[in-house]
């Protein structure tokens, strides 16, 4: 038991190390928001789909991708469990229908990418790593490979996952769709293509990131023997010049996210301020249900799935992938999208404030503990 617990802290105290020093360094001035918003968007256009693209060509099988269908009924369920805890704590805190839309959206959109990235990632290389090990032959390399295979790469990216909550605006304000930017867009005049071509376009654009064209390349190389052979043969020209380069910009994306959240931190300390006693009752039913009751609900989930007799349910990095995933604070990216809105500004930044300010570390290190204790079940 003494050794879960220590492994949890080491595993959150890594990540909380590098997200200090990116308060530190917008604190001194080295990042400013404008800097914070252009580091994130390179490492989302960039090394996020190194990172995502090696991990997924290694390892990706035929076999594997079919048997990994209960990732997408697990997110739907986790958004499930939100909304039904939203219409039943809502009224017990007197939040009325308008306020009752952020609150919805802050418990289905949990932070999907830096925190379970880095907590994982941090975990597979610690001494803690090797109780994910599922067979005779497993290393360190091979869980964070898992991990990035089953968990990260089979759920919808996109721009500091903006593009997610832009198909659910509505809950937060009826406002013009353009107010979310995409990743660039695709221009054809009319003397080039049809009204039904453009809408395609525009629409298949809508969803598509740099991350999901990396992970759409992956299955492809990984699905394609001899492209796999070219690029992961360790005697290949390919492997060495190339495979290595990628692999390489890979490694900088999960400091680059740290680092981000960091100086995002930072500036939502700075901006609180006194709140009115609705935004007050708004903030704590966000929190209770996000950080207390969401993780108190899914964790058990979780725990009855590793029971069942599915090569899946037998994976300790699926199951802790799944635990962390659902049990994450609320996105921090959903601040942007507040403030493009203009609505549910000083909500928004005290919900983070006290999630990641206050409740992190300490929600955080139960979250990996609980996880690693089902692993040692299965075990």
């Amino acid at each position: 038991m003494l050794e879960l617990i220590l492994s949890s802290v080491q595993a959150i105290m890594q990540v909380m190390t590098i997200v200090f020093a990116g308060t530190l360094l917008a604190t001194y001035g080295y990042i400013d928001d404008e800097q914070q918003k252009w580091l994130s968007r390179l490492n989302m256009v960039f090394f996020t789909p190194c990172l995502l693209f090696v991990n997924i060509a290694s390892v990706v099988s035929l076999e594997r991708l079919l048997n990994l269908w209960p990732v997408p009924a697990f997110y739907i369920t986790f958004m499930f469990i939100s909304w039904i805890f939203c219409q039943t704590v809502s009224p017990l805190f007197d939040i009325d229908k308008h306020q009752k839309r952020f609150v919805l959206a802050c418990t289905m959109f949990s932070n999907a990418n830096s925190l379970p990235v880095a907590i994982i990632s941090g975990l597979a290389i610690s001494e803690a790593g090797k109780s994910l090990y599922r067979e005779v032959g497993d290393s360190q390399a091979i869980v964070a490979a898992r991990w990035s295979f089953g968990f990260n790469l089979l759920r919808k990216e996109s721009k500091d996952e903006e593009e997610v909550v832009a198909d659910y605006t509505s809950i937060i304000s009826h406002v013009d769709s353009a107010t979310l930017t995409s990743y660039g867009s695709i221009r054809t005049s009319e003397k080039d293509s049809s009204p039904l071509f453009r809408k395609a376009m525009k629409y298949i654009q809508g969803f598509m990131s740099p991350p999901l064209y990396a992970a759409i390349l992956a299955f492809l190389v990984g699905l394609c023997n001899p492209l796999k052979s070219i690029l992961y043969n360790k005697d290949s020209f390919f492997y060495v010049s190339f495979t290595h380069a990628i692999e390489s910009c890979g490694k900088a994306s999960v400091p680059i996210v740290l680092i981000c959240l960091g100086a995002q931190l930072k500036t939502i300390r700075q901006v609180q301020g006194t709140i009115s006693n609705k935004v007050q009752q708004t903030v704590k039913a966000t929190l209770l249900i996000r950080v207390f009751l969401v993780p108190l609900c899914i964790i058990p989930i979780i725990y009855a799935f590793s029971r069942l007799k599915l090569d899946l349910a037998k994976d300790p990095v699926f199951i802790v992938s799944m635990v962390i995933a659902g049990c994450m604070p609320t996105s921090i990216n959903l601040a942007q999208i507040t403030q493009a809105n203009r609505a549910f500004q000083d909500e928004m930044l005290h919900v983070l404030f006290w999630s990641y300010g206050v409740a992190c570390i300490p929600l955080c290190t139960f979250i990996v503990f609980a996880a690693l204790y089902i692993v040692k079940e299965l075990a």
